[in-house]
């Protein structure tokens, strides 16, 4: 998800980019959904839960007036 008031954010339990004060710090613990690493830790970034980014590269698409925009329909979570 791209939250405009704090950056990106790929699940709440998962890894979380927040672009305020904290500058480049990225956040990852992850939750139940998520198997333990081998070292038993539960974040992305081993026994560490926060570290300093050296670069954050930003990709998005150019789209014309009205020209449709792929995956804006997709259902973010859905139960069926």
């Amino acid at each position: 998800m791209d939250l405009p008031e704090s950056g990106p954010s790929f699940s709440p339990d998962a890894l979380v980019i927040p672009l305020g004060k904290d500058g480049r710090v990225a956040r990852s613990k992850l939750g139940s959904y998520y198997e333990r690493l081998p070292d038993g830790t539960n974040s992305l970034f081993g026994k560490d839960s926060n570290v300093q980014l050296r670069d954050l590269k930003v990709y998005h698409g150019v789209y014309a007036e009205g020209e449709y925009i792929p995956f804006t329909d997709a259902e973010p979570f859905a139960l069926y």
